[in-house]
């Protein structure tokens, strides 16, 4: 006997619930997944890595629980670099791996985080590369209008004192491939999956590609809990989002990513007179420099546009 049109269209309603992810069957939107999980593994990153880090300074034996101080925590950044990489890759990394299942199916997985690699794999990695390096007096501008908001005399020591610590570390006879490793490569894959590839993903979901791009960009600079640098992380966090939702991938992010962290590495290590020069922190760079920097971004993302004007992003997923 023929299946009647009742049965047929309860059947077919029947496996697309069964295909739909777990937040679209619980009317979850996308920018809630977002920025739920951004802030989930924020905390639970931050609390490993505080936890991890008290392990290790116990174990070798530079504290003890007589005499803990929080300082330690900070004074010792090579085990600082080692817990925060280790909680940046269980838990930005390894289980977004594990979350992105609430938002999409096993089998979509990689789709929907973007992992597959760009249909113009040299151009856009070499384009995204470069973007970032040129655009770093652009940056330093946007830094510099930063610090024109108003802060505590408090929070600016705070920051002031970190930053110290850090040019101290990279002063010292420091294996530059441990921290490039530490510094560079894990944030650029483990925070390009989480905000690149899931937050931004999610953010598609509920709003138009621009507003998510924006959205995804300004959570990225809130991430990082550096509010004299909000602006130039929330912008290169845009940037960034931009690149991915073009080319389709997350990986000319990563790259860029890298490069942007491992210049800052590189120069502070070998040049640290100019890096570290008090005179030139906070100071805007040279009128022509901007200029320059603001013409080579421009140019570079329009070859990336132009590169990938053909390419299918397409936004389906299962």
């Amino acid at each position: 006997m023929a299946n009647s049109p009742d049965f047929l269209e309860e059947e077919s309603n029947l496996k697309t619930t069964e295909t739909r992810s777990w937040a679209d069957r619980n009317g979850f939107p996308g920018w809630i997944m977002g920025i739920g999980w951004a802030f989930g593994a924020f905390v639970a990153f931050q609390i490993f890595a505080g936890v991890f880090l008290l392990i290790l300074l116990l174990i070798l034996g530079r504290a003890t629980l007589d005499d803990f101080s929080p300082e330690a925590l900070f004074e010792n950044l090579d085990l600082l670099f080692v817990s925060n990489s280790f909680g940046q890759i269980i838990f930005l990394g390894l289980l977004t791996f594990v979350v992105v299942l609430l938002s999409t199916s096993k089998q979509g997985r990689a789709t929907f985080l973007r992992l597959g690699p760009p249909q113009h794999i040299p151009k856009n990695l070499i384009f995204a590369f470069l973007i970032v390096l040129a655009a770093q007096p652009l940056i330093m501008v946007l830094s510099w209008l930063n610090m024109q908001f108003p802060f505590s005399e408090s929070y600016l020591e705070f920051e002031l004192a970190q930053m110290k610590l850090i040019e101290d570390y990279l002063r010292s006879d420091h294996v530059v491939l441990f921290t490039l490793f530490h510094v560079a490569m894990v944030p650029a894959f483990c925070e390009e999956v989480l905000f690149r590839g899931y937050v931004l993903r999610n953010f598609e979901k509920s709003m138009l590609p621009w507003t998510a791009i924006i959205l995804s960009g300004l959570v990225f600079g809130i991430f990082h809990v550096r509010l004299t640098q909000l602006i130039p992380l929330a912008i290169l966090g845009m940037l960034l989002a931009w690149i991915t939702w073009k080319t389709g991938s997350i990986w000319p992010a990563i790259a860029a990513h890298f490069s942007n962290n491992a210049a800052a590495v590189l120069f502070s290590t070998y040049f640290p007179e100019i890096a570290f020069d008090e005179a030139m922190q906070g100071s805007l760079p040279p009128w022509y420099f901007t200029v320059w920097s603001i013409f080579l971004t421009g140019i570079l993302l329009y070859f990336i546009y132009q590169t990938n004007s053909q390419t299918n992003r397409s936004d389906a997923y299962v």
